[in-house]
């Protein structure tokens, strides 16, 4: 049995869907699974699968800065206090050669949406969980929030969603962003150069834009072996923007999900969106597009902003993760 703070265990999944990937990545993946305070085996609980950002170590046991404790801290904190649902909170690997996989399948990075199935799959098998949809939930932040909710989109394998910052919008968080980018690969010597800098570092912040970018464009593309270069929306030695590399980034934005999958997103027990008023990314103005599409498609959801930025947004977690708690305890009060 656990104590009161909880605890963690760790599984090594071996994956069919990541075998032989385009990018060969790992399909052998180290799966870390919070178990809740006062745990115990034969307790049957429900699982919210918890999806690291762009770039993030796998893991919500690591503290990102000296300061505070780590997510897990606050979960398993909340969980105590009976503010947030006592639950298994499971985190994929999902990382790729390029930082990120959005979660999604793409024929450029591999199959990491089957992977996700995969994952929900194996955790049903090794421990005692609610092995229904309604007792499943996915979040995360940022690309994190964006696997969920395009998780929710395309499966009916979960119940819930949790969305802090997703990448949404593409036109606001993603098109601003792409001159600094340019610049960032022209200093490095063009894209093999630049893309060289993910062994020898500086790891800086516009390494890390420019790598996300870099990744984005992998991950939407709509063929096996890309050259890198060309998955950008626009040519990283003259600028000239590519229209219909752009319109497959679109294909991706939630935004532009939305209208093909009402009926999967409407059956959700809860759909949480927030973002912080000052992102850095502007991902703010993503949200919001988001939040008013979901309204034009007669989609409930919980909509929130709040006046933080992109960073140091943690503890807005267990706000949702509250919310998930009201619902599934009113769930099991009805099933008495």
């Amino acid at each position: 049995m656990t104590g009161e703070h909880g605890r963690r265990v760790d599984f090594t999944h071996e994956s069919k869907s990541l075998l032989a990937n385009p990018l060969g990545d790992p399909h052998r993946r180290t799966v870390e699974v919070l178990l809740p305070p006062r745990y115990h085996p034969d307790e049957r609980l429900p699982v919210v699968y918890w999806l690291p950002g762009f770039g993030a170590n796998p893991s919500l046991t690591t503290r990102a800065i000296a300061f505070g404790g780590s997510v897990a801290d606050r979960m398993w904190a909340a969980m105590a206090r009976g503010t947030a649902p006592r639950a298994l909170v499971v985190v994929p690997d999902c990382t790729t050669a390029y930082g990120g996989s959005q979660y999604i399948n793409s024929p450029a990075c591999g199959n990491y949406s089957d992977y996700l199935a995969e994952l929900v799959a194996e955790t049903d098998q090794r421990f005692r969980t609610r092995p229904e949809p309604a007792w499943r939930a996915i979040g995360g932040k940022s690309s994190g929030a964006y696997g969920a909710l395009v998780a929710a989109m395309q499966t009916d394998l979960f119940g819930a969603v949790l969305a802090h910052s997703p990448d949404a919008g593409f036109e606001h968080s993603y098109l601003p962003l792409l001159p600094g980018v340019l610049d960032t690969v022209r200093a490095a010597g063009g894209v093999s150069g630049f893309l060289a800098r993910r062994r020898t570092g500086p790891h800086d912040a516009p390494f890390m834009v420019a790598m996300s970018l870099m990744a984005m464009g992998m991950c939407y593309a709509t063929e096996v072996s890309p050259e890198p270069a060309g998955t950008l929306p626009c040519d990283p030695v003259t600028g000239v923007f590519r229209p219909g590399v752009w319109r497959t980034w679109l294909r991706h934005d939630p935004v532009h999900m939305v209208p093909a999958h009402p009926d999967r997103l409407r059956a959700l027990r809860l759909l949480y969106l927030d973002t912080g008023q000052r992102d850095e990314y502007h991902m703010h103005w993503g949200a919001r597009a988001l939040h008013a599409t979901l309204d034009s498609h007669g989609i409930g959801h919980e909509y929130g902003e709040h006046g933080g930025g992109h960073q140091g947004i943690e503890h807005r977690f267990v706000v949702s993760l509250s919310l998930l708690g009201q619902i599934w305890r009113s769930d099991r009060t009805e099933a008495r």
